[in-house]
């Protein structure tokens, strides 16, 4: 089976490119990567979790013995039971998905699902004393490009990043993953963008910021609270390699117009600021 994901969710497009970069008011936070939410996972972690859909023999480590996926695909996936395919981790993110006080673990792996189901998916586990027990697999669900924020009382969601490309046309979505008590996830839009003609490759790169609010619990005092993000997003049209050259030069592309668009979070739900609806409209028409 060829696994296309790395092709789909690696780079943003749009005529000649869409480029989403997020930023969340106030405090920065370290943009080294783009999948900040994998900070902090620890390897027993991952190990306990991978033992509760993978036989022992059938588990692929790298070269450091670390997990790295499973021979055999995991029940859940389109291809159960199937050893000639296998699926393979993409990211680990641990958190406090399913309540404020619950270890959870969430596994994004691929290989063992259709185009249908976006070639693959997010186990979610409960973690506790060392074990971990399976509480549902999220089909479909890409969480590899990722950033963790929290809601007002405390339960972790996650900003990411999505996309498809399919017969020539390509799709990026920004889109916010909330999960409910049974680690069911909950996946909120907040913008997309598709591109019918050539595509042009960029690489997209996250800035995340965020408030802090002083007297509250914490290491130093203080603990972090998203009121609001901005979404950059490059739209235009124009000659692929002119643009890729533009990019390794740093020169502006003349053929691409930048917007930053608003959005504001009330603790739950995030909102397009009223300024910003028109550019949100020139990326979506829903």
């Amino acid at each position: 089976m060829t696994d296309c994901r790395e092709d789909e969710l690696g780079f943003a497009t749009i005529s000649v490119a869409l480029f989403l970069a997020l930023a969340c008011f106030g405090q920065t936070v370290s943009q080294s990567a783009i999948n900040t939410s994998s900070a902090g996972v620890r390897a027993g972690d991952v190990e306990a979790a991978a033992g509760t859909i993978c036989h022992s023999h059938d588990i692929t480590r790298s070269k450091d013995g670390n997990v790295s996926g499973c021979r055999v695909c995991p029940e859940g996936t389109d291809f159960y039971g199937d050893g000639h395919s296998g699926w393979e981790i993409y990211a680990e993110t641990p958190g406090h998905f399913t309540s404020p006080q619950d270890d959870n673990l969430l596994l994004d792996g691929t290989g063992c699902d259709s185009h249908a189901s976006n070639f693959g998916g997010s186990f979610m586990f409960a973690l506790k004393s060392g074990k971990a027990r399976l509480l549902r697999y999220d089909q479909g669900l890409a969480t590899e490009q990722c950033h963790k924020f929290a809601f007002a009382d405390g339960r972790d969601f996650l900003i990411c990043r999505g996309g498809s490309t399919f017969q020539g046309e390509s799709s990026e979505t920004i889109f916010m993953a909330a999960f409910d008590g049974a680690g069911k996830a909950a996946v909120t839009k907040l913008i997309s963008a598709a591109n019918t003609r050539d595509t042009c490759h960029g690489d997209i790169k996250f800035s995340t910021k965020r408030s802090t609010q002083s007297g509250q619990s914490g290491a130093s005092g203080e603990s972090a609270e998203t009121t609001g993000m901005t979404i950059t997003a490059m739209q235009g049209s124009g000659d692929c390699s002119q643009a890729q050259r533009d990019e390794k030069t740093g020169k502006p592309s003349r053929a691409v117009k930048s917007y930053d668009i608003e959005f504001l979070f009330d603790g739950q739900h995030f909102d397009v600021a009223p300024a910003s609806r028109t550019a949100l409209s020139r990326f979506d028409t829903n």
